[in-house]
């Protein structure tokens, strides 16, 4: 892969297959503490000057907090995003919640808010998606958290948390099986064990869980001419549908976990052309701005996936390093040394603005490495809220 240093995209005739971020291999179907963030220092893409990272924290949550102290010129869009950026306090759940207090109003009067992931199998992602649904059901009135497992698992999922039938340990372990197993962690557990414990503390408010994946037992139809572009489809569909009517149909306020490709408002640059619309997509046609969806970001760490060279093995840890130079995470990691995220809807026009715009190579990791892990995304289009996280580490498997 050739890289064009004056911009920092991939040429799409050197282009290889992307990593399949949305979905596992074609096998029966039916996420602990967060790390310190470490800052990098890179080489500013787009402007080729070098700096380093600020060592003043973005905002906080509070309105009265004083803007950090940015040293970088102004075109350069690191230093630019920190101005709109808020300190990620925590990821894991519990304790204060007053960084969380921009982030409440960034999904004010949204219907549907869907948080994605940049791998199917890191620790970070999985815990903090936990955070932000405990934080949502306790004061913004969410009572349903629907996800990209199939039909079946949420079934049984959702008789456990509201009456603890079955033994959810069973339940996984038979559930969260060879391409769906990714979800059999201890961060997967202990959400669900939150879930029943608020309903057995609220059984007149419960919360519910809900597939919306694509059980193998069903019907899929395929296209003659390209079955996994028709399967991507009716996946795609199936969720954003299960969704839809699940929200309709309940009148509740629903957290959609899913990989970043599916919760965005746009598919990356260099697939656009051929790949159906994302239920993030199918979601906002339907909803309007009562969809509000958030993306994750990362600089280095580690995840679980299936070994591309060995198919059939389970999911095992992965090691991945620094983001390219000229690449969307290298000037994310610069701005700030803390996890942090970002409304992009509300950065001021300039810098910022024009970078969030404008295609970068970045990364999405899926169920196979190794893989094409950049795909050229447009993070403001694609995301409403951005989430970077410095360092992630692979989930616990149970």
């Amino acid at each position: 892969m050739r890289w064009l240093p004056s911009v920092g995209v991939m040429k799409s005739d050197d282009f290889h297959p992307p990593c399949d971020t949305d979905s596992a291999p074609a096998e029966p179907r039916h996420g602990p503490a967060s790390n310190p963030a470490r800052g990098l220092i890179p080489v500013l893409p787009l402007l080729g000057l070098a700096a380093t990272v600020s060592t003043a924290p973005v905002r906080t949550a509070t309105p009265s907090a004083m803007r950090p102290d940015i040293t970088a010129s102004r075109g350069d869009p690191a230093g630019a995003l920190a101005r709109s950026a808020y300190t990620l306090g925590s990821i894991v759940p519990g304790g204060s919640a007053a960084d969380l207090r921009a982030f409440d109003t960034m999904v004010r009067g949204a219907e549907v808010v869907g948080v994605g992931a940049a791998t199917h199998g890191s620790s970070e992602f999985c815990t903090l998606k936990h955070r932000l649904f405990r934080h949502l059901v306790e004061n913004q009135g969410f009572r349903s958290f629907v996800f990209a497992a199939g039909r079946g698992a949420g079934v049984r999922l959702d008789a456990w948390v509201l009456h603890g039938t079955g033994h959810l340990r069973t339940i996984m372990d038979e559930e969260f099986q060879a391409g769906s197993s990714h979800w059999n962690t201890t961060e997967t557990r202990d959400l669900f064990r939150w879930m029943r414990t608020w309903n057995v503390r609220h059984p007149d408010s419960p919360v519910r869980v809900v597939g919306a994946g694509v059980d193998h037992a069903d019907p899929a139809p395929f296209d003659t001419t390209d079955e996994a572009a028709a399967a991507k489809r009716h996946r795609d569909r199936v969720m954003a549908d299960t969704t839809l009517w699940w929200q309709r149909h309940t009148g509740t306020k629903v957290f959609l976990s899913a990989h970043n490709s599916q919760v965005a408002g746009e598919t990356p640059v260099q697939v656009s052309d051929h790949r159906p619309e994302t239920p993030g997509q199918l979601l906002r046609e339907h909803l309007g701005t009562r969809y509000v969806n958030a993306g994750f970001t990362f600089g280095q760490g580690s995840f679980n996936a299936i070994d591309a060279n060995a198919p059939g093995t389970p999911w095992r840890r992965f090691d991945i390093g620094p983001a390219i130079a000229h690449g969307g995470e290298d000037v994310l990691e610069q701005v700030s040394r803390r996890d942090w995220y970002l409304d992009t809807r509300t950065v001021p026009p300039g810098t910022a603005r024009d970078w969030l715009a404008a295609a970068h190579p970045t990364r999405g990791l899926g169920a196979h490495w190794p893989c094409n892990e950049y795909e050229n995304t447009r993070l403001g289009p694609s995301y409403d809220i951005l989430i970077h996280l410095h360092h992630i580490s692979a989930a616990h498997r149970r």
